[in-house]
């Protein structure tokens, strides 16, 4: 039976020497995005609250996945364009996004929290599905794009993105942690903001679909005149993907204890050897709480105890 027991405190040790264990929290930051309307001058307008959850197993000392949900906006305006060109372009947008994520982390050093290594800068990349669905604003009212075709083109409001950044996490405890994240989404569309390449046969879509037209091509709004049919004029740049970017705190919560385990009732024999013999003092400490809770009790609990007190004696 020792021998069982000594073997199963070894087996307990190598486990916690991989330092396997669970966590989940929450992410708070600001979203932003690099495409066709991104070329604007510095305005908070464009930064926009994103939030979710994430649960992350940490495999090893150096390596973590994560899974994670997260919801952000990301929008551009041509008003606030560096360019006169653009200006004149007159296009605008918003779309929500719903991200979610797989990711590899690989710390730069060591992270053990059970031997103080509670700090470490790591790099993340990895796979992720996002939902989108750019709108644009015309007389106080807000329309989706994507059905109007306005490049006469159709695409997908689901696109593929490679999340790729850096971070820095903190333990705080046992439990808790702390993290600082900045990460890029390299996506598979250039149709977040519904922005590409050219424009179509405005002129015949004037007829067809009026709306369509009007969102298509919107210098008119700030000429006062159509003039010229664009067909076939660049409305966008088709050379490159949109990219949108995530960055913010998270907050985590380990879902084990100091000795590396699960909560798990079946795991409670074990961590009965890993606890360090209590010191002269802590016995002492130890006992003169019990006979201030026992000080404490109602008359009629000490009366209780007085018995079982006496059988021990």
């Amino acid at each position: 039976m020792k021998k069982q027991v000594i073997l199963l405190i070894y087996c307990l040790l190598g486990l916690q020497a991989f330092a396997q264990y669970k966590e989940v929290g929450a992410f708070l930051g600001t979203s932003n995005y690099m495409g066709d309307l991104s070329g604007q001058r510095l305005s908070n307008q464009h930064y926009h609250g994103t939030m979710g959850v994430f649960a992350r197993y940490n495999a090893n000392k150096r390596f973590s996945i994560k899974a994670s949900l997260l919801k952000g906006m990301i929008s551009g305006n041509d008003a606030n364009a560096l360019k006169e060109t653009d200006r004149m372009r007159n296009l605008s947008f918003r779309t929500n996004l719903t991200e979610l994520a797989f990711t590899g982390e690989m710390n730069i050093s060591e992270y053990n929290i059970r031997a103080g290594k509670g700090s470490v800068p790591y790099v993340f990349m990895g796979l992720a599905i996002t939902h989108f669905n750019p709108q644009a604003e015309m007389h106080g009212t807000w329309y989706d794009l994507q059905p109007l075709h306005t490049e006469g083109k159709q695409y997908f409001r689901n696109t593929m993105a490679i999340p790729f950044g850096l971070g820095m996490r903190f333990n705080i405890s046992y439990k808790l942690n702390i993290g600082l994240e900045f990460g890029a989404r390299f996506t598979t569309t250039d149709y977040l903001d519904d922005v590409s390449s050219y424009y179509p046969d405005v002129a015949s879509m004037r007829i067809s679909n009026p709306l369509s037209a009007a969102l298509s091509y919107r210098t008119p709004e700030v000429t006062g005149s159509f003039g010229e049919n664009p067909m076939g004029k660049a409305r966008g740049d088709a050379n490159n993907n949109d990219i949108y970017v995530f960055a913010g705190v998270n907050v985590s919560v380990n879902l084990t204890d100091k000795y590396g385990l699960d909560f798990d009732e079946k795991y409670d024999v074990f961590k009965e050897h890993l606890k360090k013999p209590k010191t002269e003092k802590q016995q002492q400490k130890s006992l003169e709480k019990s006979k201030y809770k026992q000080k404490r009790l109602p008359f009629w609990k000490k009366q209780e105890m007085q018995p079982v007190v006496k059988k021990r004696l």
